[in-house]
């Protein structure tokens, strides 16, 4: 009975030592980043309720994609929003071009640094609206680095906004980070149907970007005219192989969010939710040849407990 006691004993310590030095290895820590993407309507709404009535109530957000902020003046209500309720502290950066119709990344700095951010002109055609916004971040918890970009294309000219889609995929095939894009993208996408714009199938061309779709869909912006999705979020790189998915918030018919006002958006926004996995690392060399000896061990400890048994069978 010693003797199997302490086989007992030596495979307690043998699993335990095993899990302390594979568990961190071999086991995958996944982190939840939250991403929305917003048209807040500029010139036709007022920050302040924004904020308080459809991004204050949204919880652990970790960034925003605005499109539409009419000037500077609308950022510290819409950072206001973000950070109501939240052990948090968020931080803005702005578009340079679009005049009254800009772009705007709110982000959770406890959670993310900036790297560096950055416009993408050449996708601005003509100079005469939006050129999209490019944010580097580095995710702490997994120290995953990836580019967060907001666009607002074309909605007047079927031409440029086709262009400017092009234009997206092949920034998106060329670059080395996983890539999130959100925005107001103009595609109309039928809800019913399934018929959209060609600018649809430009930035998706060759499988560059990925539509994280909703599950449910439903017209993402208040009209009798259309009841389509124009508002989207892609990934495109390694952000295609993280879990995803995406729900138009303020959706259902209860929300009563449809028809707006002169004081909030005639867009609806969307949530989007990702699984970001630290990288697996093989078990070190010395750590292998530590477990190779104890296996070594436990089997030598086998043999004698089954010799043992064997003679009082």
């Amino acid at each position: 009975m010693k003797q199997l006691t302490s086989v007992k004993i030596f495979l307690t310590i043998f699993l335990a030592s095993s899990i302390f030095l594979l568990g961190g290895n071999l086991c995958a820590n996944a982190s939840e980043l939250k991403v929305a993407s917003f048209n807040v309507e500029s010139g036709d709404a007022v920050p302040s309720v924004i904020a308080r009535k459809h991004i204050a109530p949204l919880e652990d957000i970790d960034i925003w994609g605005f499109s539409e902020v009419q000037n500077a003046s609308w950022l510290p209500d819409l950072e206001q929003g973000t950070e109501e309720g939240e052990n948090a502290d968020f931080k803005t950066i702005l578009g340079s071009t679009g005049g009254g119709d800009r772009l705007a990344i709110a982000y959770n700095s406890n959670l993310l640094e900036e790297v560096k951010h950055y416009e993408l002109d050449d996708i601005n055609i003509g100079g005469r609206v939006r050129a999209p916004l490019v944010a580097q971040f580095r995710f702490k918890p997994a120290g995953e680095e990836f580019l967060f970009v907001v666009n607002h294309l074309y909605r007047t000219s079927e031409t440029s906004r086709h262009q400017q889609a092009q234009l997206l995929n092949e920034w998106g095939r060329s670059q080395q980070l996983p890539i999130i894009a959100a925005g107001d993208y103009n595609f109309d996408w039928d809800v019913v149907s399934g018929v959209h714009d060609e600018g649809w199938d430009l930035i998706t061309a060759d499988d560059v970007f990925t539509w994280v779709k909703p599950e449910k869909l439903v017209a993402t912006i208040c009209s009798n005219r259309y009841d389509s999705v124009l508002d989207f979020v892609f990934v495109a790189g390694e952000a295609k192989n993280w879990s995803a998915s995406s729900v138009i918030l303020y959706g259902d018919p209860s929300d009563a969010y449809c028809p707006d006002d002169q004081t909030t958006s005639d867009h609806r926004p969307i949530l989007a939710t990702f699984e970001l996995g630290e990288s697996v690392q093989p078990t070190p060399p010395n750590q292998q040849q530590v477990l190779l000896k104890q296996i070594e061990q436990i089997e030598r400890e086998l043999l004698k407990l089954k010799t043992l048994v064997e003679e009082r069978s």
